[in-house]
């Protein structure tokens, strides 16, 4: 059985579903967990009969929309986009033709790439001061991850802004404040 979660757990390497996507099946259930999802279409399928849960692919978890069809539904293009996280170093990056060599020291990196969704952008010189200053000043590990970085960069950020992030709670000092602004 080759299901899109088994292709893209299997080729692209990441931290996890991004926060609103993850996999879906045809009776409704939805997970950000690949595993989980393989395990509901195959268990489920015994108990219910064959061809009665079939994986939806990807799945958008805040609104049920389909962003990537299964594995065995997709365009060339669509296989490219879920691959391109894949790390080959010295080779050339799927679907692009272009020979990229990649890197897990992210210091060493000029560009960036966000997967399973390909989001690619500069590793510009305020990403790389901002690391740097973090380390140097505030203590932080010298050896954490692009990813941790952001997550803890910008849940700070927000945190002094009185949102904690995940939750989207937000203190009852800046609602008002907030509030007050909407009002002017």
């Amino acid at each position: 059985m080759s299901t899109v979660e088994e292709h893209e757990e299997s080729t692209v390497e990441h931290d996890g579903a991004q926060t609103i996507e993850g996999y879906g099946c045809t009776c409704g259930f939805t997970t950000d967990d690949a595993k989980e999802i393989r395990t509901h279409v195959m268990l489920e399928s015994a108990h219910d009969g064959k061809g009665t849960h079939k994986s939806l692919g990807r799945v958008n978890l805040q609104t049920g929309e389909s962003i990537l069809p299964p594995w065995d539904q997709r365009t060339k293009e669509q296989k490219q986009q879920s691959t391109y996280g894949k790390h080959t170093r010295g080779t050339s990056t799927a679907g692009t033709g272009a020979s990229q060599r990649t890197t897990e020291v992210v210091a060493n990196a000029q560009e960036l790439r966000f997967v399973p969704r390909v989001y690619t952008t500069d590793y510009s010189p305020i990403i790389r001061a901002a690391q740097d200053a973090a380390v140097t000043f505030w203590k932080w590990p010298a050896d954490m991850t692009l990813g941790d970085f952001l997550d803890t960069a910008l849940h700070f950020l927000f945190m002094e802004h009185g949102i904690t992030l995940a939750g989207s709670t937000i203190t009852e000092e800046a609602r008002k404040a907030l509030e007050a602004q909407e009002v002017k």
